[in-house]
C-alpha cells in the first residue's frame, strides 16, 4: 500500500465550486484500497479553517506540514449516528486565496458493497471525505482509478481514457457521489436513437428483466423532458447496475445506481415508481439532507414518479399509492422546522417523503397541471435547494395567494 500522508497548497487555480481530484487504487481481491483525494477551495472561500470529515475506519496520516496547523480527531456526527475522523486545517494569516489539501489514506470496501466479481464505489459507500454538512455540496471532479489487469472500470460518465488497468473520469457531482464501478466484466445495453442512455451491468449479461429497463428508462425519460426537465433536459443517462442487493439511488451526475438483481422488474409497479423516482434525482438533489430542505428531494422525487404513473393512464396506480402514503401522515409535525433528531426514525420517511408528496398533491389539485409543471420546471433548472426559494417560485408562477396558501400547508 502506498504511504499515508496529508500535504497542504496554495497553487491550485480557484473555481466556482471546490474542486476535487481522486486518485484511487483498488485490490479486487482483498477489497482493499487507497485513496489521494485533493480538496481545493473555491476562489471566493477565504475561510481560514477547513474541516473534512473521514470514516473512522480509514486510515490517514497525522502532520502539521506546511506552516498550516492541522489536526486529526473523531467527533460524533448525528447523520451517520456514528463517530467519524474529522480533518481539521488551519491556514496561516496571508495566505493566497486559492488554498487545497491533499488526504492520502487507505482502508476496505464494506462487504455489503461487493459480490463476488463487483466492487461498488458509491455515494452510499461513503468512501470520500466531506465538508461537515456537505456531503451534497457540488464539486467538479477528476477520478482516477487504478485496477489490476483482467479489471475494468465504469462510472457515471464514458471514460477519457482506458489505458489497461487505468481509467480516467471528470465532471460535476455531489461530493460523495464520485462513483467507480470494479468488474471483470460490464454488459450493456444502450439507446439507439434521442438522447444517450444506457444500461449497464457489472459482472454478468444482462437478463430479461433488466433489458427491459433500457425502454422504460427512455419513456420515463422522455416524459420528464417535457414536462419537469424542460428547462434542463436530460441528453444522457446511465443506469448502473451491480447485484450488491442494497438499495437503489438517483445522482446529480445523471445516473442511477440499482443495486437489486434480476428480481428487480419494472413491469411490477412498485419497482417502476422506484426507477422513475431515481431519474427524477437528477433534478431533486439540491436541498440539504440535514434540514427540512430535504423534501425538496425526496417528496419532489416521489411525486415526480406518480406524475409519470398518472401521464401514462395508470390513475389506479397513482391514487393507490397516494392513499397509501397519505394515510401515514397523520399526527405528523410540519415540514417546515421538522427536525429529524427530535423523532423515531421511522417519521423521518412519514414527513419528508409522504407529507410532502401529499402537499405536492394538493398544490397539483390547486393550480393544475400545466401550471405544476412551469413550477417543478423553473425549480428545477434554478436548482433550488430551500422550501423558501420554492415559494418564491411558487409566488413568481401561481400568485400571492397561492404561495401563502403552500405556507400553510407546509407549516401545518
Amino acid at each position: 500500500m502506498l504511504l499515508l500522508g496529508l500535504v497542504l497548497g496554495s497553487s491550485v487555480v480557484g473555481y466556482a465550486v471546490p474542486r476535487v481530484q481522486v486518485q484511487l487504487s483498488v485490490e479486487p481481491a482483498t477489497r482493499a484500497f487507497t485513496c489521494q483525494y485533493t480538496f481545493a477551495l473555491p476562489a471566493g472561500d477565504t475561510s481560514s479553517v477547513l474541516r473534512l470529515n473521514l470514516r473512522k475506519d480509514f486510515r490517514v496520516q497525522r502532520g502539521q506540514p506546511g506552516g498550516a496547523a492541522v489536526q486529526v480527531g473523531h467527533i460524533y456526527y448525528p447523520y451517520f449516528a456514528d463517530t467519524v475522523q474529522q480533518v481539521v486545517v488551519r491556514y496561516p494569516a496571508g495566505r493566497p486565496r486559492a488554498r487545497s489539501i491533499t488526504l492520502v489514506y487507505e482502508g476496505s470496501l464494506q462487504k455489503e458493497r461487493t459480490t463476488a466479481q463487483v466492487l461498488e464505489f458509491s455515494g452510499h459507500t461513503i468512501w470520500l471525505p466531506f465538508r461537515p454538512l456537505e456531503e451534497y455540496e457540488l464539486v467538479d471532479y477528476t477520478l482516477d482509478v487504478r485496477v489490476p489487469p483482467g479489471y475494468q472500470v465504469r462510472s457515471t460518465r464514458p471514460p477519457l481514457g482506458a489505458k489497461p488497468g487505468r481509467f480516467r473520469f471528470e465532471g460535476q457531482a455531489s461530493a460523495i457521489e464520485l462513483t467507480a464501478i470494479i468488474a471483470p466484466q460490464f454488459w450493456q445495453a444502450v439507446a439507439s436513437r434521442g438522447p444517450a442512455i444506457a444500461v449497464v451491468k457489472a459482472g454478468a449479461a444482462l437478463g430479461p428483466n433488466e433489458a427491459a429497463i433500457l425502454p422504460k428508462a427512455q419513456d420515463i425519460i422522455a416524459f420528464y423532458n417535457r414536462t419537469i426537465g424542460r428547462q434542463d433536459t436530460i441528453t444522457r443517462f446511465t443506469v448502473l447496475l451491480t447485484g450488491t442487493k442494497q438499495d437503489a439511488f438517483g445522482l446529480l451526475d445523471n445516473a442511477t445506481v440499482i443495486t437489486y438483481t434480476t428480481d428487480f422488474d419494472i413491469a411490477q409497479r412498485e419497482d417502476l415508481l422506484i426507477l422513475a423516482h431515481e431519474i427524477s434525482h437528477k433534478w431533486w438533489g439540491y436541498g440539504s439532507v440535514h434540514d427540512e430542505s430535504e423534501w425538496l428531494n425526496e417528496a419532489f422525487a416521489t411525486y415526480s414518479s406518480m406524475l409519470y404513473l398518472q401521464a401514462r393512464g395508470d390513475t389506479a396506480g397513482y391514487r393507490q399509492n397516494y392513499e397509501k402514503l397519505a394515510k401515514t401522515t397523520a399526527n405528523t409535525p410540519a415540514i417546515i422546522g421538522f427536525d429529524r433528531t427530535k423523532y423515531e426514525s421511522g417519521m423521518f420517511r412519514r414527513v419528508v417523503y409522504n407529507k410532502g408528496m401529499v402537499v405536492l398533491a394538493a398544490l397539483h389539485a390547486r393550480v393544475g397541471t400545466e401550471q405544476l409543471y412551469t413550477i417543478l420546471a423553473r425549480t428545477a433548472a434554478q436548482r433550488v435547494g430551500t422550501t423558501t426559494a420554492f415559494l418564491g417560485v411558487v409566488g413568481q408562477v401561481a400568485g400571492a395567494e397561492t404561495r401563502a396558501w403552500l405556507l400553510a400547508r407546509l407549516s401545518e
